[in-house]
């Protein structure tokens, strides 16, 4: 299951914004998205927590770079 989220993440995160170089937190709609197309790999809520928590960890890592 944890490599069918990340794999997701790495799908969902394509849809990612910019403003002015800084990326973006992903949508919420882009994670529904996603669900309207692919099957959840476990219930929504943890799928929706899981997505939110590797974003998370993304953008802390990217402000750090700045």
């Amino acid at each position: 299951m944890a490599n069918a989220v990340v794999e997701a993440y790495n799908l969902i995160s394509r849809s990612r914004k910019y403003e002015q170089g800084i990326p973006m937190p992903i949508d919420l709609s882009a994670i529904t998205a996603y669900l309207d197309q692919y099957e959840s790999p476990c219930e929504s809520w943890i799928f929706d927590d899981c997505i939110i928590t590797l974003d998370n960890l993304f953008l802390e890592e990217a402000y750090q770079k700045k």
